[in-house]
């Protein structure tokens, strides 16, 4: 009874991921209609008549029609792609019985979500197009510093300020789990702030545990959802592979990648918008109108799809020395094993993707890879 149910359980998570794959191109598919549809015609394309008509209610100050555009854009792309997000994340998450959030906290989570991004988008693109109109040909050099800065402070801002605004937290509360976590932590080298317990069960029945902040703002996230489900032992493989990435510097090795990559972006997305404005006969003096949005973004999409596979490949490798390191200072492979079964059940993950769609769009190695990583260790450490 208990294989039947285990196999009816795998056969729904492949069927989740398969679905969430297809849904991966139709993303994809409806950025670029929409950001080559707003700009089709040029100068009296719908892109172009936005900003004519901002400007018609802020006058021509670059600073006001830059938000405008900015907000009148997010508002209009969230409206027409509301019928979208709702079936994505609500309907299909309650259909496969992995959310419990309710439609009145999901709507709600999604006008926190717009203001959020309104604030943040109206930041970046006020800095983005005044250096385009200040600094000439090198803007996107000085475009990436800034993207980096400011990648930085939201990773100090996330836990205190960003992640409260959907999830409540409180003390950890669990005094002997918390003094295991503190000596894994101690040694690690982890220095943090504190652990909170975070009330993911409002919402999802998935579980997930996480090192957030930079800095003063570093603290360990530990979902109920986690705590409520998995023993003490699993907990701490989890945060072990967690202080993992912190051991072997992950963090700073992925913004050092982070920031080379963004140079990259930044200048595929300047010659894009030099030679895309150049053939819609918008004239390259314009890439400093903020009407040219949807070619900058569309630059750094495209620019993410083909680099994808590359940071992926990076990706799972740190995930493989952060399981070692895991296995190793936990010397505890029962607890890890279990632990990741219990999150492919828990997260209705699929156990054995295909080879190419996890070579393509995984950041980790799949949950059987990882158990036979673990088995392995526990064969080299028998001999």
């Amino acid at each position: 009874m208990e294989n039947t149910k285990n196999k009816e359980r795998e056969a729904k998570a492949k069927k989740y991921d398969k679905l969430h794959n297809w849904l991966f191109l139709v993303d994809l598919a409806i950025t670029v209609i929409l950001l080559g549809g707003i700009m089709i015609g040029g100068t009296n394309g719908l892109s172009f008549k936005l900003q004519h008509f901002i400007e018609k209610y802020t006058g021509t100050n670059q600073w006001f029609v830059t938000a405008g555009y900015v907000a009148g854009l997010l508002i209009i792309y969230m409206v027409i792609m509301l019928p979208y997000s709702w079936w994505k994340g609500f309907y299909l998450e309650h259909k496969y019985e992995l959310s419990n959030q309710t439609f009145l906290n999901w709507i709600w989570d999604e006008i926190k979500s717009l203001g959020l991004n309104l604030l943040l988008g109206i930041i970046v693109f006020e800095i983005f197009y005044a250096l385009i109109r200040g600094t000439g040909a090198a803007w996107w050099v000085w475009a990436a510093c800034a993207w980096i800065a400011l990648q930085v402070i939201l990773g100090m801002l996330f836990p205190v300020l960003i992640l409260p605004l959907f999830y409540k937290t409180g003390p950890l509360d669990r005094p002997d789990l918390q003094e295991k976590l503190e000596k894994l932590a101690q040694r690690a080298g982890v220095n943090v702030l504190g652990m909170f317990r975070l009330d993911m069960s409002e919402k999802t029945k998935k579980a997930n545990a996480m090192m957030a902040g930079l800095g003063k703002t570093k603290r360990i996230l530990l979902g109920d959802t986690l705590l409520d489900k998995f023993t003490d032992g699993e907990v701490v493989s989890v945060l072990a592979h967690e202080f993992g990435h912190f051991y072997h510097k992950h963090i700073w090795k992925l913004m050092v990648i982070a920031s080379v990559l963004a140079f990259g972006g930044m200048w595929l997305a300047d010659k894009i918008m030099h030679i895309t404005t150049s053939a819609l006969n918008i004239g390259g003096h314009q890439i400093t109108d903020i009407a040219t949005l949807p070619l900058l973004l569309f630059a750094l999409t495209l620019f993410g799809l083909i680099t994808m596979p590359i940071t992926n490949i990076i990706s799972r490798y740190f995930e493989r020395q952060a399981d070692l390191y895991a296995l190793k200072s936990t010397n505890d492979v029962e607890s890890f094993i279990t632990a990741m079964e219990r999150l492919a059940d828990q997260n209705l993950a699929n156990k054995e993707p295909h080879p190419v769609i996890e070579f393509l769009m995984h950041s980790h190695p799949s949950i059987s890879k990882r158990v036979k990583f673990a088995k392995k260790f526990e064969l080299m450490m028998d001999v």
